[in-house]
């Protein structure tokens, strides 16, 4: 695991604001031969998400900053992104701020979406 411990240090490169204020929106992540892992997301937008993750996950022990992943986001609201998209993870932070003090963010730039022939 590559950490960042700066908190805010990505908020000025992204390149649209995101959305904070998410209700049940999260993301499930599968590699092989590894559990489904599911996390929520803390803010969003067509580019990019931070993905909140307990400190003790396994999934800290199996990604690096830089690694390619298959991500399915699910909103109940049906608010875009949604479905399955392929990310790079840009960055590995602590939170040092409530409501995540002491959890991990990991944040997400969206590269590719990966069933356009769906809507969403």
């Amino acid at each position: 695991m590559h950490a960042n411990t700066t908190g805010n240090d990505y908020s000025e490169k992204r390149g649209e604001a995101r959305r904070v204020e998410l209700r049940n929106h999260r993301v499930e992540i599968k590699f092989t031969g590894e559990p489904i892992y599911q996390f929520k997301v803390t803010d969003v937008s067509s580019k990019g998400a931070g993905l909140i993750i307990n400190t003790n996950s396994g999934f800290l022990k199996i990604i690096e900053v830089g690694q390619v992943i298959d991500v399915n986001f699910i909103s109940p609201q049906g608010a875009a992104p949604s479905g399955m998209y392929t990310a790079q993870i840009k960055h590995i932070t602590r939170m040092d701020a409530a409501p995540y003090k002491g959890l991990m963010q990991v944040g997400i730039q969206i590269m590719q979406r990966l069933d356009q022939d769906q809507s969403g």
